[in-house]
């Protein structure tokens, strides 16, 4: 058994302060963090724990430890400080930290993720998912840690079916912002960022976004040559990468005319308003992304999710003319996932822990909107290629309350999300030997069928658990 020797010493601290801005000796041990945190059984230190080990100095043990490789980053433990910590962040600080040392990480998987992932993005601009996967399989069985059973017997049963229904390309998808430096001519509708899951696992999403902001009268535009966000394996790793890389996306869209943009992803939406408000606040980080980008205007942007989007910009009276089709009978429960919500000082959203905006969407839509403990409850998509058991573990638990509370469909508005819950249900019924065959549908899905729209038009036949059973009395 290792041990640590404690240091008292605030050196440590005072790095953690210097990196993130965070003051760790605000840390008072109320243990809500923890309390909290769903994986934090799975840790060797919780988070608690990990703030009190740096307030003493104890900076091989928190490096050396398995925790600040297995955080989900559901910002749950940031959302219910009562000091504001920045929990998530200085998880990420531990994680640069660690890496720049030569400190092994104790959950290698995790990093060769972020690796993979991040030569994908440099290479080709946006997420290659075949060659991430490739990628991390050689560097696992160059270590001797390939789980075999879970290729064959989950990961590429996966694969295949992705692959046969379009949600998964072999080649590259190419997108690097290419800044003129100049505004174009405003085009009609809104600015519409996919992100990378969009045009790939998630792409019913896409079809229905489409469709329904169509039917709306606002139609979409996609900005020309995107990046990726930068997502995890960028914040994780390079904290000025994951800044850049949407202030470009961001600089892209201002030069097409827009001050507006809207995305479907939550990981997009939080990363590019994080990379706004740390640009405006850090004046030297500031500096250095106006010099990459000399075009960019900091106060003429406003990023929203999709769902705000339609609730806030649209609204629900406007949704309601168009409703031809009421969804009378249909029981579902909302899932907000992490991070449409939280931290509640980057996304603005007033009933964080309990939101109700979907729920009133699906009001409107006819069908009944059920009470449940997992509205944001995370579901461990960050893990879910590098620790599946996990993830196959916290999903497993959104699907029981969701059929627990007499729920006919899931409503998700997060592309990974619906991974997890949709494109994994049947890993996770195999592995618990359980049963749920609950739809998860998109609320642009759910929206498209109130209107009356094709249900090829909004990807219905794209899930792995066929939604058509359950909606064929509402066509």
């Amino acid at each position: 058994m290792e041990t640590w020797e404690t240091l008292l010493n605030p050196e440590f601290a005072e790095t953690i302060h210097r990196e993130t801005g965070e003051n760790v000796f605000l840390c008072y041990q109320c243990q809500k963090c923890s309390s909290g945190c769903p994986v934090a059984e799975h840790f060797d230190l919780a988070p608690n724990q990990v703030m009190r080990a740096i307030q003493l100095g104890q900076k091989e043990m928190v490096l050396n430890s398995k925790t600040i490789w297995l955080c989900a980053m559901c910002e749950t433990c940031t959302t219910r400080c009562p000091h504001d910590i920045n929990i998530t962040k200085i998880m990420d600080a531990l994680k640069i930290m660690a890496r720049k040392e030569g400190t092994e990480p104790k959950v290698p998987s995790v990093s060769f993720f972020y690796q993979a992932a991040l030569r994908g993005i440099r290479w080709f601009g946006r997420m290659y998912e075949a060659g991430l996967m490739a990628e991390l399989y050689l560097r696992e069985m160059a270590k001797g840690q390939l789980e075999l059973n879970q290729v064959w017997r989950q990961d590429m049963p996966l694969a295949l079916k992705m692959l046969k229904s379009g949600k998964l390309k072999l080649l590259p998808s190419i997108g690097k912002p290419k800044l003129k430096g100049k505004v174009s001519e405003k085009k009609e509708g809104m600015a519409y960022f996919p992100g990378c899951s969009l045009h790939g696992t998630s792409k019913e999403y896409h079809l229905s976004a489409q469709a329904v902001f169509q039917k709306l009268g606002l139609p979409l535009h996609e900005p020309e040559s995107w990046g990726c966000c930068g997502t995890t394996p960028a914040h994780s790793t390079d904290h000025y990468l994951s800044t850049l890389l949407p202030m470009k996306n961001i600089a892209l869209i201002q030069e097409e005319g827009f001050h507006y943009v809207t995305t479907p992803c939550p990981s997009c939406f939080l990363r590019m308003r994080v990379a706004v408000k740390e640009t405006r606040e850090n004046q030297e980080l500031g500096e250095k992304i106006t010099r990459e980008i000399p075009s960019l205007s900091l106060n003429e942007i406003k990023i929203d999710h999709l769902l705000n989007t339609v609730i806030e910009k649209v609204g629900l009276d406007r949704i309601a003319s168009l409703v031809i089709t009421p969804l009378r009978g249909l029981r579902v429960v909302c899932y907000y996932g992490c991070i449409i919500t939280r931290p509640p000082k980057i996304t603005e959203v007033r009933e964080y822990e309990y939101p109700t905006q979907m729920d009133r969407l699906m009001n409107i839509l006819g069908a009944t909107s059920l009470d449940w403990s997992y509205k944001t409850r995370c579901c461990g998509v960050s893990l879910g290629i590098s620790q599946l058991p996990i993830a196959l573990e916290l999903s497993r638990k959104i699907l029981k309350n969701a059929r627990g509370v007499g729920a006919e469909a899931i409503v998700v508005a997060c592309p990974l999300c619906h991974i997890n819950l949709d494109a994994r249900q049947k890993q996770i019924e195999e592995t618990f030997k359980e049963s749920f065959h609950l739809p998860v549908l998109y609320f642009t899905q759910l929206m498209g069928v109130a209107f009356g729209l094709n249900p090829e038009v909004l990807g219905l036949d794209k899930h792995f658990v066929d939604p058509l059973p359950l909606l064929a009395r509402f066509q």
